[in-house]
């Protein structure tokens, strides 16, 4: 059983002897990204899992599932009208978009 030491480390990210940072739980939550930021980063890539000595495609690990979501959805963008958003302003400008649009060509909303 582990140990209170190694699960704090485990929470915040960082090595439980030294406490120094672990580079793959680094989100950059909050600051600037622009396109390609994480696709293009070489030290980003596909995780993959190995379990019992049989290798799977993704990952099984709760920590490394919010990174990546962390990486996908907390990020502010300055855009090229110079207003700085974050993944939820361009959700909701963009399905307000749709609504006008639809309304605009008679068509169907996509609610149920």
């Amino acid at each position: 059983m582990a140990d209170a030491t190694s699960i704090q480390a485990d929470v915040s990210g960082v090595n439980p002897t030294s406490g120094t940072p672990q580079g793959w739980r680094r989100v950059l939550a909050r600051h600037n990204r622009n396109i390609g930021d994480i696709v293009d980063d070489p030290t980003r890539g596909p995780w993959n899992s190995t379990h019992n000595g049989i290798n799977y495609q993704g990952t099984y690990d709760a920590f490394e599932q919010e990174v990546t979501t962390a990486e996908q959805i907390a990020w502010v963008h300055t855009f090229s009208d110079g207003i700085v958003r974050d993944s939820g302003d361009v959700l909701i400008e963009l399905m307000e978009f749709a609504i006008q649009w639809r309304k605009a060509n008679n068509l169907p909303t996509s609610a149920k």
